[in-house]
């Protein structure tokens, strides 16, 4: 069966959705395998207004249509009840025309997280530990989150993600951490098998064996993914970059993690819990991702890591120095001001995850608690990104 052409709508459209409400549809903030992101005000009945993003997915005008239709539309109903600060909202669903769905959903001006690890690495930088345990500790709060949701007649919903990589995760320029896609999944596994296979590639090395290898996975599937978003923001690909997708499939199917010699040193609390998100049967994983949020705040806690939005909103700024993420205004000047690297005299307990104290890697659990959630910010050793190469960040920008 020959594949059609995706339906697409042109930018600046207006789409009436009744009862005086509309949708002004403005420039495309992204672009993904399966749906094509949009800018764009909702307004509303008596003059209300507010900006949102648009998904428009890419469904095929063929037999399999329907089917692609009813997952979109059934991944929409349950993530409308899924209402957590860590989750992108999805609002409303509806169809364009007869063969183009859309979802209207909470807009997260920012970057993706794909996009942040891609300009650090072409900066030559590392990811700063602490702000890969605060955005870990965020998604694993999204994913426990999705797995209690409920319906407004209180029914269990157990919302997994599914296929959460790095892609999946937006970080505002305010220092929130949001993950989108709740359930899309599904519907990218009824897509014709040319698609499928396209989007497949683009998100192997995540994937929790089960997974890769068709099963339908649950929350310790996700667990998985997050365990692999931490190790490689700590230490590094989970692959080599010379896998082709074949040989990554392989891997992945195994549940194999490679490791070099060269990886940065962990300390054991957080290899520990690395090692049983990654285990490879899922009954030797954490039984879901509110289990692994709890171990992982008490090591972010014992390494004096609580809320690092202000940390994240710095490490933005100076890895993409645009979206009015440099920090906070004055209210005196008004001039826009950066948090600083780290206060004066404050000790480095991130040294203890980098692997280079003198030798003792156990976090010094008193000392953290005597800090509360005061985040040692090493943000601001970022190495200003060179000029802005978006290309191939723009594919997965904006995908709230």
């Amino acid at each position: 069966m020959a594949r059609a052409t995706p339906l697409i709508p042109p930018p600046c459209t207006d789409l009436p959705l009744g009862d005086g409400r509309a949708l002004r549809i403005g420039g495309q903030i992204g672009r993904g395998s399966m749906a094509t992101v949009y800018r764009a005000t909702y307004e509303g009945a008596f003059g209300l207004q507010r900006a949102v993003a648009v998904k428009v997915f890419d469904v095929v005008a063929s037999d399999e249509h329907d089917a692609v239709l009813e997952a979109l539309a059934n991944a929409a109903r349950r993530a409308a009840c899924l209402r957590h600060p860590n989750v992108v909202r999805v609002e409303d669903f509806g169809l364009a025309s007869a063969a183009q769905p859309y979802t209207i959903q909470e807009l997260v001006e920012g970057r993706t997280l794909a996009a942040f690890a891609t300009r650090l690495n072409r900066a030559g930088g590392r990811f700063p530990p602490d702000i890969a345990l605060f955005v870990a500790c965020e998604v694993a709060d999204a994913l426990a989150a999705a797995r209690l949701a409920s319906t407004p007649e209180g029914v269990r919903l157990g919302i997994f993600h599914g296929e959460l990589s790095t892609s999946d995760v937006l970080l505002s320029w305010h220092g929130e951490v949001k993950v989108a896609d709740f359930g899309v999944s599904a519907a990218a596994r009824a897509a014709s098998s040319v698609r499928s296979v396209r989007a497949f590639a683009r998100r192997i090395r995540a994937l929790s064996p089960e997974v890769a290898r068709g099963q339908t996975g649950d929350a310790r599937s996700d667990v998985f993914s997050l365990g692999v978003m931490l190790r490689e923001m700590l230490v590094g690909p989970r692959f080599p970059s010379f896998v082709t997708d074949t040989e990554a499939l392989s891997w992945a199917r195994d549940g194999i993690v490679h490791q070099s010699l060269f990886e940065r040193r962990l300390a054991p609390p957080l290899q520990t819990i690395l090692t049983r998100a990654l285990e490879r049967e899922p009954s030797r994983r954490y039984p879901h991702a509110g289990a692994m949020a709890y171990e992982l705040r008490k090591v972010a806690l014992a390494m004096g890591v609580g809320d690092g939005r202000a940390f994240l909103r710095a490490a933005l700024a100076r890895a993409f120095g645009d979206g009015g993420a440099d920090g906070h205004e004055d209210e005196v000047t008004g001039e826009m001001r950066v948090p600083a690297s780290r206060p004066s005299g404050v000790v480095d307990r991130f040294a203890r995850l980098r692997g280079e104290d003198d030798g003792s890697l156990e976090p010094d659990v008193e000392e953290g608690l005597e800090s509360g959630t005061v985040l040692v910010a090493n943000a601001s050793a970022l190495d200003e990104a060179d000029e802005d190469d978006d290309d191939d960040e723009d594919d997965d920008a904006g995908r709230g």
